[in-house]
């Protein structure tokens, strides 16, 4: 029996594809196991931090921290400069054409961006914190701890560059240990001051300096910071030594237009966030009743699980789906996407099942009856989660093939419903909810179903690229 060349050619060619394919998702399950367990960690470290913070603070105190601590979380969410998106798209594709030139502006307009936002965000604060102390939270004496943990957002800003350096590197463990170890050291040190109080037997009444308490929170901050970013810089050294900083920016040129497009679009995502995360808490507390305020945050709360898998699932995958963009591997992405949707249509599926039934058992069994009518809108959150969840993957695949603006244009189609809501008087917890399924349903199945053509085009183009004898047609 003989084998013909182009049997033998073939069958080499799927065991290569058959190791690359195994090789992408051990690495993503892999890097999802560091991110859950890091963040499982941090998550006890908060919870117990919680509990000591609630046995010594006063309860006016213990709202100004979470003041402290909460403010500059908003701040960088609607008003801080992303490049998180940039690296992303740009990072892969430079690197795999070895332009260094290009690479080191990228890295250089990066780290200008985020240097230019925390400064923006801190001298903000710093300025208007006197109006925030008076207006705002009157005989608070504010200003003093804004200034104190307001550091921290100098680095933090920072996160845009070497987050996506490190991951895209691999090195998930120099993002997860600062993290766990931060909130560590922060807890340590909380025990520590708080040792003498506890022991004199009188929590609540303790003699504590709360300016201590946010120093303390801010150098665990820096802490989860500072040595991601030192890492990332070690990373991208020869990058940066090795050209000069107007070679490296002139080099930019002839990705300006693509550049810009990426920034704006990916910068206004977050501005039109009114109905996700963390929008919708920020805007219900504002146009609707306290009490719907605590059926909706209850509700979030109940499915918080669903959502850190959420956020870890994305980072893990985001970079496997940027390399094989940058290496022109759509057939293998969308063997990626197809293995994807349906693992987390059966693995989410379970999970939804099993957050229901825990969720249903609480709140009819543990909470007071009034929080009942937190039920329906638990249901709709909970599957919203896994929606998207399944539908994760289209994202960072937009923004490597840059059609992030039909995401945008998902986002404005929801925020408008929750304006017409406001409009109208009926926004609530349910509400809200239902715009969330709508939009993630409806909206954002056009998007995927965008993406997915386009995705399936460049799949096919690239098969006959590589038949011998054939010439691949022009992408449109």
């Amino acid at each position: 029996m003989t084998i013909s060349p182009i049997s033998l050619i073939r069958g080499l060619r799927r065991i290569r594809v058959n190791i690359e394919d195994h090789s992408i998702w051990h690495r993503f399950r892999r890097n999802v196991s560091i991110s859950m367990a890091g963040s499982g960690l941090s998550l006890a470290i908060k919870l117990a931090q919680t509990a000591l913070l609630t046995r010594v603070l006063k309860i006016e105190d213990y709202g100004r921290l979470l003041i402290v601590l909460n403010l500059f979380v908003f701040l960088d969410s609607f008003f801080g400069l992303r490049v998180n998106d940039v690296m992303f798209r740009f990072f892969p594709p430079l690197r795999e054409a070895k332009d260094a030139r290009a690479l080191k502006g990228l890295v250089l307009l990066g780290l200008g961006t985020c240097l230019a936002s925390g400064i923006l965000i801190y001298g903000g604060v710093l300025a208007l914190s006197p109006w925030l102390a008076d207006r705002l939270y009157p005989g608070l004496e504010m200003g003093t701890l804004f200034a104190i943990y307001g550091i921290t957002i100098l680095v933090s800003a920072f996160a845009g560059v070497y987050e996506p350096i490190l991951r895209m590197n691999d090195r998930f463990l120099s993002v997860v240990r600062p993290q766990v170890l931060g909130n560590l050291i922060t807890f340590v040190l909380l025990c520590i001051y708080f040792s003498t109080n506890l022991a004199s037997g009188f929590p609540g009444n303790a003699d504590y300096d709360l300016r201590a308490v946010v120093a303390f929170f801010t150098i665990g901050a820096l802490v989860q910071t500072l040595p991601s970013f030192v890492q990332a810089l070690r990373l991208v050294r020869p990058i940066l030594v090795g050209v000069k900083a107007r070679e490296a920016i002139h080099a930019l040129r002839s990705y300006r237009r693509a550049l810009t497009a990426c920034f704006l679009n990916s910068n206004l995502s977050n501005c039109l966030k009114f109905a996700t995360s963390p929008g919708d808490i920020f805007v219900l507390g504002i146009f609707s009743s306290p009490t719907q305020l605590a059926f909706y945050g209850l509700a979030k709360q109940l499915t918080a699980p669903l959502a850190l898998l959420l956020f870890n699932v994305q980072t893990s995958v985001t970079p496997e789906i940027t390399a094989l963009v940058a290496r022109k591997r759509f057939e293998q992405l969308k063997r990626l996407v197809v293995s994807y949707v349906w693992s987390t249509l059966v693995v989410g599926s379970l999970l939804l099942a099993g957050t229901l039934l825990v969720g249903h058992l609480l709140l009819s069994r543990w909470v007071q009856p009034e929080y009942l009518a937190a039920l329906p809108v638990f249901y709709v959150i909970a599957t919203v989660v896994w929606l998207m969840l399944v539908f994760l993957v289209f994202r960072p695949v937009a923004v490597s093939l840059d059609l992030l603006k039909w995401h945008n244009l998902a986002l404005f189609a929801s925020a408008c419903l929750v304006g017409l809501l406001i409009v109208a008087g009926g926004l609530n917890a349910l509400t809200m909810a239902y715009v969330q399924l709508a939009e993630i349903l409806v909206f954002r199945s056009m998007f995927n179903l965008l993406i997915w053509t386009r995705l399936k085009r460049l799949a096919a183009t690239e098969r006959i690229a590589n038949i011998p004898g054939q010439n691949a047609p022009s992408e449109a």
